[in-house]
């Protein structure tokens, strides 16, 4: 029995040693590093105050704006200066807007200037005589009106059309592919493992979906006042670590397990012939990585498949029991 829990202490720390890893490896470091002001940049401080006061005095119509079911117009002769989100709303741009313009299950309709890239996610663009678009266009899931007078800097994508497209073209795409990988990997490795823990967690997540996302948005937002407490007392700081190690195993343990469940849904309806765990393990994960990893949206993907599998652990206390009785019986 003592081999055993300390087999299982040790599988349960490994998703977050390698989760940290790789978030490290994809820029971790940098994004800490590049917040640390260097000489050129305090030399540099005096020459953005003398022009921050002409900067404001341009942007009239606000700055980075997110937007949920609200319609967002910027009338004419405003200037937004950064960047334009909006989720199921509809965006009318007359004025200008200096910044990234991102919609997702809504219209846009540019009147004005874009100085920044257009992108859409199951809406229809429209721009008028005279627009301008100091970027590239983005439309998947609509339409793009076919306006000769659109001024376009840039270039004009549709939905992507194969894998490589869906990766992006830059140089993170090794990166994404690796983190596919891995996610793969690690999850083959729990299931050949742990495979009892990873079913409960499955279980759990398919008969208890309401309370694990409770649960687990609950979790999220109470774990930086944990961690801040803890870290604040400053003799307890490996059981702050021990914390932050055992909510990336949640998190990782979680997600393989929502991972099975649409490998499971994929392979009974397109592969029945190979429908095996770890292929439903396999192909559940690559799928879920792949859009995770989308630009725009893959974070939202990311937040919500977390959130729901943290949840789902620890409502089955990492995968050691069941949360009440499953809907149907245990299946492999």
């Amino acid at each position: 029995m003592q081999k055993v829990s300390r087999r299982q202490r040790f599988m349960l720390s490994l998703p977050g040693l390698v989760l940290l890893a790789a978030f490290l490896i994809g820029g971790g470091v940098e994004a800490f590093t590049t917040g640390i002001p260097t000489a050129s940049a305090k030399q540099a401080s005096g020459q953005l105050d003398t022009r921050g006061t002409q900067a404001n005095a341009d942007c009239n119509g606000g700055r980075s704006k997110t937007s949920l079911r609200d319609a967002v117009v910027v009338s004419r002769g405003e200037t937004m200066c950064g960047d334009l989100t909006s989720f199921w709303g509809n965006v009318t741009i007359q004025g200008e807007v200096k910044g990234d313009v991102v919609v997702i299950g809504g219209n846009v309709v540019i009147d004005g200037g874009v100085d920044g890239n257009v992108t859409l996610y199951g809406g229809n663009l429209r721009s008028s005589p005279g627009a301008h678009v100091n970027g590239d266009i983005h439309v998947c899931g609509g339409q793009r009106s076919k306006d000769a007078d659109l001024l376009l800097h840039g270039s004009y994508y549709g939905c992507p059309t194969g894998v490589v497209d869906m990766l992006g073209s830059d140089a993170g795409i090794q990166f994404r592919f690796w983190y596919i990988v891995t996610w793969v990997l690690l999850g083959m490795l729990l299931t050949t493992l742990l495979p009892e823990h990873v079913m409960m967690v499955r279980t759990t997540v398919k008969s208890k979906l309401r309370r694990s996302l409770a649960l687990g948005l609950l979790s999220i937002l109470l774990a930086p006042t944990i961690f801040a407490v803890l870290l604040a007392l400053i003799i307890p700081i490996p059981l702050a670590i021990l914390v932050a190690v055992g909510l990336f195993a949640a998190w990782a343990l979680g997600t393989v397990s929502i991972g099975w469940i649409i490998g499971d849904w994929i392979t009974k309806r397109i592969l029945p012939q190979h429908d095996t765990r770890l292929v439903q393990v396999g192909i559940g994960l690559a799928v879920l990585a792949l859009f995770g990893s989308l630009p725009y949206i893959g974070w939202l993907i990311n937040i919500g498949i977390g959130i729901l599998g943290i949840g789902a652990v620890f409502l089955s206390r990492f995968g050691t029991r069941l949360y009440g009785p499953p809907k149907q019986p245990l299946s492999w």
